[in-house]
């Protein structure tokens, strides 16, 4: 046989063995050792997933691009850096930590031992530890909360990173994933920095040993993380100023963030297909939410992860992370809201008959010299779902929306602002109208900055109107 033939045929059946698993299981990417070691032992209980080991998350973000990898679990930070355009990956699992009821966010806060003696404004010169580099309660939370209170000094990623600036501001650090060569003092309380777990300080276990073994004087991790440490050895630091016991998680956070979520291609069938499978492993693989057999915690999946919940078809990052935490995303890039809204408010306008309406509209509402202040843009969507994500991406303003859409509008930060009431009698008199109502209720994106006042007849002005539905009130 021609050799170079036996060459190419045995590279094609090697390609072919490799891409083979996935029309029957799911190619789950794991990020060190230990996960790998719990995948393959998930493949032999359930038969339906094939593991692929990779250095880091980005490394596994850029397989599932390529189609090497079907899936991996990540936190909000890497949601977000998934989604970007480069990699166009979608959340269609979420973690739920719920004990009784439903929840798949978690709140992150910052751990210090008892006794320490500083405030959350005096973290300036401590020793932190972090869970990783552009994690959301070990970086995107903690850094964007000290940017946006102003008590991390930074003029902006055109003049440096963000990177340098809490080089500056702590005098060590331990941030898995830091750049060694450039940020030297971000991985100085680390044993390799690599952002996986061979780093012993790596996620939130790894941030709080950190602290635990002195290394650090503040740990960013999730309250989870602490709940079961000693109360009698440490506090929170609240925003605030003050210190609270570990218990007080809810009054003493930093933010409340979306839970993990597993992130596939946009592939509605692959989707359902890991879904599935997960679902199936739950009675086949009791170690799903379970770490300590591998060598390892928080391994593929948080082990404080009660179950797992499907995501709508049409999620994406922006819908999965909300409006409080695209908020933080927007701190660390420095692109604040201006406090005086001057630019054009841009309508989304789903399909051709809206679009017709919104420009004459803005044709209309162009009727002084000054019409670069006030006057309507209209953008165009292919749906209110594509509208909202608009809105969140900060592309858009304002979508009119169908009843149906409340909660997801709710879900994603758009909160009830103005009222327009079609009874002409409850306009003649100050209290409030008896029977069905029909009226707009306008949403604000809480991302953008808005004023407004209510006179005696019920009539709302604002200098910014993002979004609006209509209803029937009883």
């Amino acid at each position: 046989m021609n050799p170079l033939f036996q060459a190419l045929l045995l590279l094609g059946l090697t390609a072919y063995s490799f891409a083979a698993p996935a029309a029957d299981s799911v190619r789950w990417c794991n990020k060190s050792p230990q996960e790998q070691r719990k995948c393959e032992a998930l493949k032999t209980a359930t038969g339906h997933f094939t593991c692929l080991e990779k250095s880091d998350t980005m490394q596994c973000i850029e397989a599932i691009k390529a189609g090497m990898a079907d899936a991996i679990t990540l936190d909000g930070g890497d949601i977000y850096e998934a989604s970007l355009a480069n990699h166009d990956l979608h959340p269609i699992i979420a973690e739920d930590y719920g004990e009784t009821s439903s929840d798949t966010c978690y709140y992150a806060v910052a751990v210090v031992k008892k006794g320490s003696g500083f405030s959350f404004s005096e973290l300036k010169g401590k020793k932190s530890c972090h869970t990783g580099l552009g994690k959301s309660a070990g970086w995107n939370i903690p850094i964007g909360t000290l940017v946006s209170e102003g008590i991390l000094k930074w003029e902006g990623p055109e003049k440096e990173q963000i990177e340098s600036a809490v080089s500056r501001f702590f005098s060590a650090s331990c941030v898995p994933g830091a750049a060694k060569d450039l940020y030297p003092k971000l991985c100085e309380l680390c044993t390799n920095c690599a952002r996986s777990h061979v780093e012993p300080y790596y996620d939130y276990e790894g941030a709080f040993k950190c602290l635990k073994d002195g290394k650090g004087d503040v740990a960013f991790v999730k309250h989870l993380t602490v709940l079961d440490a000693n109360p009698n050895e440490y506090e929170l630091l609240c925003k605030d100023g003050s210190r609270k016991e570990l218990s007080d998680y809810l009054s003493c956070s930093l933010a409340r963030v979306p839970g993990h979520a597993v992130v596939t291609r946009s592939d509605k069938d692959l989707a359902h297909k890991i879904w599935q499978y997960l679902e199936e492993a739950k009675s086949t693989f009791p170690n799903l939410f379970k770490s300590s057999d591998y060598g390892g915690k928080n391994l593929m999946f948080k082990d404080s992860t009660k179950k797992l919940v499907l995501a709508p078809d049409n999620m994406n990052a922006y819908l999965y992370l909300g409006a409080e935490y695209m908020h933080i995303i927007q701190a660390l890039k420095k692109k604040e809201p201006s406090s005086i809204p001057t630019d054009p408010v841009k309508w989304c306008a789903v399909g051709k008959k809206e679009r017709e309406k919104c420009d004459t509209w803005s044709i209309n509402a162009c009727t002084t010299g000054d019409c670069d202040k006030g006057k309507i843009k209209c953008i165009s969507g292919v749906s209110v779902e594509d509208c909202i994500e608009k809105i969140m991406k900060k592309e858009a303003d304002a979508v009119t929306m169908d009843g149906g859409y409340v909660y997801t509008a709710g879900k994603c930060g758009l909160v009830p602002v103005m009222a327009e009431n079609y009874d002409a009698a409850a306009c003649l008199s100050s209290s409030p109208a008896k029977g069905k109502t029909s009226f707009f209720i306008l949403f604000l994106c809480i991302l953008f900055q808005f004023y407004y006042n209510v006179n005696s007849t019920n009539q709302i002005h604002a200098h910014y109107c993002i979004g609006i539905k209509e209803r029937e009130l009883q």
